[in-house]
C-alpha cells in the first residue's frame, strides 16, 4: 500500500511509520508501556494534542527510537569535500564523493550498546524517565537520520511531530496485535527481512 499523497518528506514519514507499527506488534511490552503512559496523562475523555509532547516522554523515546532502528534511508544525501582532509588515518582528497553510511551509524554497538540491533525505546529514557538527547554528535536528536551539519533536513521537527501525534494518536485509540492461524496461534514476525525495493538516493 502507497500513501495517498507524495510531498516532500510523506515516503519517509511512511517508511518510519510502517516499521513503527511492525514494531508495536512484534514488541507488545513497549506498546503497553506507550498505553500506560497515554492512560495517565491524557485519559480517555480526549485524544493527545501536540502540548502533551512534553508530558510523553516514552511516545518520545519511540519516536527517537524507530528512526534509529530503521532509518527509512539507510545511505545520507551525498556530500563532496571542498578540500584535502584526513578521517581516521585516510586520505580523503578534494572532489570525492562521501556517503555516509546511516545504517552503521545507527547499529554502532559503541554508540548504542550491545543491543543495538534490537529495537528499545528506554535507550533514550535517563533513570527518571527522562527524554536523553543520545549521542553528541546526533545534536540531541539520538540519531542522524535527518542528515549532518547545516544541510541536514530542514523538515526534521515537521517529521517528528507528525510521527509523535501519528503514534501517540493510534496507540492511544487501538491496540496492534499479531494475526492468528486456523488454530488460533499468533503468527510468528520476522523483523529482521527486508525489500529489495524502497527508496534511494
Amino acid at each position: 500500500m502507497e500513501p495517498p499523497y507524495s510531498t516532500a518528506g510523506s515516503e519517509t514519514t511512511y517508511t518510519s511509520l510502517s516499521w513503527w507499527a511492525l514494531a508495536m506488534v512484534a514488541h507488545p511490552e513497549y506498546q503497553g508501556r506507550a498505553q500506560a503512559e497515554l492512560d495517565a496523562v491524557v485519559g480517555r475523555s480526549r485524544v493527545p494534542t501536540f502540548s502533551d509532547i512534553s508530558s510523553l516522554p516514552y511516545i518520545h523515546a519511540i519516536v527517537k527510537e524507530v528512526l534509529r532502528w530503521r532509518p527509512p534511508l539507510p545511505f545520507s544525501i551525498p556530500h563532496c569535500t571542498t578540500e584535502d582532509d584526513w578521517y581516521d588515518g585516510m586520505f580523503i582528497p578534494k572532489g570525492t564523493t562521501c556517503i555516509p553510511n546511516l545504517w552503521q551509524c545507527h547499529h554502532d554497538p559503541v554508540a548504542y550498546g550491545d543491543d543495538s540491533a534490537s529495537f528499545n525505546p528506554g535507550r533514550f529514557l535517563d533513570s527518571c524517565g527522562k527524554v536523553t538527547s543520545g549521542p553528541a554528535e546526533t545534536r540531541g536528536e539520538g540519531h542522524v537520520t535527518y542528515g549532518f551539519g547545516k544541510r541536514s533536513c530542514i523538515g526534521n521537527h515537521v517529521a517528528n511531530d507528525s510521527l509523535f501525534i501519528f503514534m501517540a494518536t493510534s496507540l492511544w485509540a487501538m491496540n496492534f496485535e499479531r494475526i492468528c492461524d486456523d488454530q488460533g496461534k499468533e503468527i510468528p514476525l520476522d523483523t529482521e527481512s527486508f525489500f529489495d525495493t524502497g527508496m534511494v538516493v
